[in-house]
């Protein structure tokens, strides 16, 4: 528990939670094994506590007579979506988070030291715990765009791969998830950074609508990763067609290259009686001139088309 007391402009760590005195606010990050104890000695509605101790399946705001309960969401380094519960009194704020991630808001008892100020009201200890969820989404939606770009890179070096449709299909099934989870968080912001809102004051109100901007661009990043994931998918298809039909597309010519001299493979090997060229002394020579002679004329015919070969790069 940490402590800021406004006579001194000070905060200090406490082992044990307590509520604090008037001119003092407190932040507590409970933990698992004695959330239930500590929730049960809280002077807050009912219902307060049962929002605190379930985590809700989406983002949500739950206000009472004397303290607001928000559920939020958050994601892991492994792309998994964290469920934070917040409440918010007079002068205390208490945060639960899911075990998978205890350590996600680390980053804020350094922040309150080196600002005490930051700690003043519960407002501003409110909107640092929800930047600090929306900017570990942040960082994922970065990180999250690098591995799109590397799938993206990979169907140009084999388009073939099977892989690669797996994983974009994973890929979007994770994304939908993300977003069905993050999408009502930015109702809970907008609550939060509202006039009427009790636990909040005019210097937090500027910062909510900060993270109102953020929460939107969160959203129109996972739209877009969507319809990169269609694009990477139908660019694969893509390339799988073109490359399908460069190889019928050689076979065919050779095919046309071998078509003649297989008329005239056919046509001297039809052994009739009267065939003045079966009994000519160079009739073999000949006729195997005649048949290369034939495909290198084609093959060349269609080099110069820019059908076949370094002209077909071009």
């Amino acid at each position: 528990m940490w402590l800021y007391q406004a006579s001194n402009n000070q905060i200090q760590k406490l082992d044990t939670f307590s509520i604090p005195n008037q001119d003092e606010v407190a932040w507590f990050y409970l933990d698992h094994s004695n959330k239930k104890q500590i929730i049960d000695q809280l002077p807050i509605h009912q219902l307060a506590k049962k929002n605190l101790l379930h985590f809700s399946e989406i983002p949500k705001v739950n206000e009472y007579e004397n303290e607001v309960v928000l559920s939020i969401c958050s994601i892991t380094p492994n792309y998994e979506t964290v469920k934070v519960n917040i409440l918010a009194a007079k002068n205390y704020v208490i945060t639960i988070v899911d075990e998978k991630e205890k350590k996600l808001f680390q980053p804020l008892p350094t922040l309150f030291r080196e600002d005490p100020k930051q700690m003043a009201h519960p407002g501003q200890i409110l909107f640092h715990v929800i930047n600090t969820a929306t900017d570990h989404i942040l960082t994922a939606i970065d990180e999250i765009a690098d591995e799109l770009l590397k799938l993206e890179k990979s169907v140009f070096k084999d388009p073939f791969e099977n892989q690669i449709g797996k994983t974009a299909y994973r890929w979007k099934s994770r994304l939908h998830g993300l977003r069905q989870m993050i999408e009502p968080q930015e109702e809970v912001i907008k609550v939060a950074g509202k006039e009427d809102f009790p636990f909040s004051n005019d210097e937090s109100r500027f910062y909510f609508q900060d993270l109102e901007s953020d929460q939107s661009r969160i959203i129109s990043a996972l739209d877009t990763f969507k319809e990169n994931l269609m694009s990477i998918y139908n660019l694969q298809m893509s390339l799988k067609a073109d490359h399908t039909n460069a190889i019928m597309k050689t076979l065919t010519l050779v095919s046309v290259i071998f078509l003649p001299m297989t008329f005239l493979a056919g046509l001297y090997g039809m052994n009739f009686e009267h065939m003045p060229e079966l009994k000519w002394r160079f009739g073999y020579g000949a006729a195997l001139i005649l048949m290369f002679g034939v495909g290198t004329i084609i093959a060349a015919f269609f080099r110069v088309k820019g059908w076949w070969g370094k002209n077909e790069q071009k």
